[in-house]
């Protein structure tokens, strides 16, 4: 409406001939405001960029190495249970023959609590780990690969309190399939 008017005033105004529209103002302004948002969008993509800070220690030798390892866990399903490994490097054989264990199905089909216990124990022994590997068949159902996600995600440790705690195991997990 208020177009119509602004028209209808320029025509009467011009005599008659084709109102004229001055856009170069316009322009000017929407070139500006192009720049500036193409600017700022440049901006927060360089302010996200994710940075490591060193952690603060509580005193002692800076010479003395870190003596903490970490584990990656690998959980192969198969119709016959969970294969499960471990590795890391600067582990001895021995420790890395405690990191393997078979656990078959169970007569109500796969042992879960049976993967979340072993994993629970490797987690107490090497604190520092949070990856896992899992490389199920092709057979295998969805179902049983959440349930496997599940059970090497977390562990509950609901108390006598009844509160409902839980410990993270092997949060960090990659799904794979093997390389024939």
């Amino acid at each position: 409406m208020f177009l119509k008017n602004r028209l209808k005033l320029l025509d009467a105004h011009a005599g008659g001939d084709e109102p004229y529209l001055n856009l170069t103002p316009m322009i000017d302004i929407l070139t500006c405001l192009l720049f500036f948002l193409l600017l700022s969008f440049g901006a927060i993509v360089v302010a996200l960029i994710n940075v490591s800070v060193p952690a603060l220690s509580e005193g002692g030798d800076a010479a003395e190495p870190d003596k903490t390892i970490k584990v990656t866990m690998s959980v192969s399903v198969t119709d016959k249970g969970f294969d499960v490994s471990g590795g890391a490097g600067g582990l001895s054989e021995d420790a890395t023959k405690k990191l393997q264990k078979k656990i078959a199905l169970g007569a109500e089909g796969y042992d879960y609590p049976a993967l979340n216990d072993f994993l629970f124990e490797v987690k107490k022994q090497y604190k520092e780990s949070e990856s896992v590997v899992i490389v199920p068949n092709p057979d295998i159902p969805y179902e049983v690969l959440v349930r496997v996600l599940d059970a090497t995600r977390e562990r509950d440790l609901s108390g006598e309190a009844g509160r409902p705690m839980r410990m993270p195991l092997f949060p960090a997990a990659v799904v794979s399939t093997l390389v024939k």
